[in-house]
């Protein structure tokens, strides 16, 4: 009993590891990035050895690859309760989820700036993108009502707020304040008809005089 039992037990002694390690591995590259991390560090603040840690991951580079499948991997099941509709709430809804694991998963910041680095291939943001294609694709179909142009304003619309959710919360924002402003910039959308004080049409440009030219 004892000679099955023993190997079970390295088996999940080695698999408690690993993710301890991926864990301070996401904290390093969320403080430091890539360039600024080292693998000693990461052995230091996971608490094993140098050997430990090149047991699981050969190089730096692996583990880099470790903490975005991670973060994939999440951001693939916080989406998956999402539904694509011929609305705009779902596409909002999508914006609070990924804002959430950013505040929330360090090894879901740590994949994004990992991502915007260009250490590693950004399959992360990848994971997010293709969902959210999804949630507009039944408005791309709307193809009489302009659908095709209204769905790639809202996915636009989608990135760039995920992008400044993103910023806020790296520059310290709390993450009930990134929340309610992403409530506050969906509610201009959602208003029905033209906002108070302003009109939707595109102002005309008035060209500008040209100067005088003295001969």
């Amino acid at each position: 009993m004892d000679t099955e039992v023993k190997p079970m037990v390295k088996q999940v002694r080695a698999e408690r590891t690993r993710q301890a390690l991926i864990a301070a591995a996401a904290e390093e590259f969320d403080r430091q990035g890539y360039a600024g991390t080292s693998l000693s560090a990461v052995h230091r603040a996971c608490g094993v050895t140098m050997g430990a840690l090149t047991f699981h991951f050969h190089a730096k580079a692996d583990l880099a690859t470790a903490v975005c499948r991670e973060a994939e991997d999440l951001t693939r099941r916080a989406l998956a309760c999402l539904t694509p509709a011929e609305s705009l709430p779902p596409v909002a809804e999508f914006t609070f989820v990924v804002a959430r694991l950013l505040e929330e998963e360090v090894t879901v910041r740590a994949a994004a700036r990992l991502a915007r680095e260009q250490a590693v291939t950004p399959c992360w943001q990848t994971v997010w993108r293709s969902a959210l294609r999804e949630l507009v694709a039944p408005t791309r179909r709307m193809a009489a009502g302009g659908g095709e142009a209204l769905a790639d304003r809202l996915e636009l619309l989608a990135v760039y707020l995920t992008a400044g959710a993103e910023a806020a919360l790296r520059a310290g924002r709390p993450g009930r304040d990134v929340q309610t402003e992403l409530v506050r910039l969906w509610a201009l959308v959602l208003v029905p008809g033209p906002l108070p004080g302003m009109d939707r049409r595109p102002a005309a440009v008035t060209p500008r005089p040209e100067p005088s030219r003295t001969p």
